[in-house]
């Protein structure tokens, strides 16, 4: 296991689960121009998937392991988030209401919004750091959403993306000379259009032209705020959250892997 960058995408170690009395496994590697992940259920492999972009989906009985890829991944072929899956609620399933939370919220959840379960990561790779910062310090690891939005404000502000476009001017490009075409004037018509009479003038007070006029600086750091302290309180609840109780899991999809067992035991046949 490593926590640097692997030029040849070996596996790093495996994103592990214990899920209702299963050891769950997924292990990622790049293969060429596509990245690999291999699912294991109690040590046994349980499924492969290969895909050329930054998700990918194994199915898992009626849940699925989704395992997402970032831009660094796309060369040693780290995951950066491995989660399983729920299966969607059916449409017509009732929903559960609850005197204290009202509806949609008898579990807790909240129906129609199953929540989902997130491996461990393996350590010394990069998403372990990460997950560890996130742990020892989850208000300011959700901080990352506000600052980036701060920087995308800023940055225009300080005159920054002026010289980005006085830079791209000094960028030679290739001068095609396209020939001069005579397009011919059309003839339109004059249709004498009736005089409609004039709207009344509707004026804003000045506090709102101002929100509005200044709404593309704060709006961005606004929504960042939201996203980051609901990040915030979902990491502190799934860390106060008690472990799943234990119960049998699904049978892990293990087509593919039962073509290697022994053939089945021939009868003898009656001799004299």
């Amino acid at each position: 296991m490593t926590g640097g960058i692997s030029l040849r995408g070996a596996p790093a170690g495996r994103w592990t689960l214990d899920h209702k009395g299963r050891r769950l496994e997924a292990e990622t590697a790049r293969a060429g121009w596509n990245r690999v992940v291999r699912l294991f259920v109690d040590g046994a492999p349980a499924g492969e998937a290969a895909t050329d972009w930054l998700k990918a989906s194994l199915p898992y009985g009626e849940m699925s392991v989704e395992v997402v890829f970032d831009a660094l991944g796309l060369v040693d072929g780290q995951a950066s988030r491995c989660e399983l899956v729920p299966p969607a609620p059916a449409e017509d399933a009732p929903k559960r209401v609850s005197l204290e939370k009202g509806p949609g919220t008898g579990n807790g959840t909240g129906a129609g919004k199953p929540e989902r379960v997130a491996f461990e990561p393996a350590e010394g790779t990069r998403a372990a750091r990460r997950e560890a910062l996130a742990r020892a310090h989850p208000v300011l690891y959700a901080s990352r959403h506000v600052v980036a939005a701060a920087g995308r404000v800023v940055f225009p502000l300080l005159g920054l993306g002026v010289l980005v476009r006085v830079l791209l001017k000094w960028v030679p490009r290739p001068d095609v000379p396209f020939p001069d075409v005579d397009v011919p004037s059309i003839p339109w018509p004059d249709v004498p259009w009736p005089d409609l009479p004039d709207l009344p003038e509707v004026s804003a007070p000045p506090w709102l032209a101002v929100v509005l006029a200044t709404a593309k600086f704060w709006a961005p750091i606004l929504i960042a705020v939201v996203v980051a302290a609901r990040e915030a309180r979902r990491r502190r609840r799934a860390s106060a959250a008690p472990p799943p109780a234990a119960g049998p899991g699904p049978e892990p999809d293990r087509r593919g892997v039962s073509d290697r067992q022994a053939p089945p035991e021939r009868r003898g046949t009656a001799g004299g």
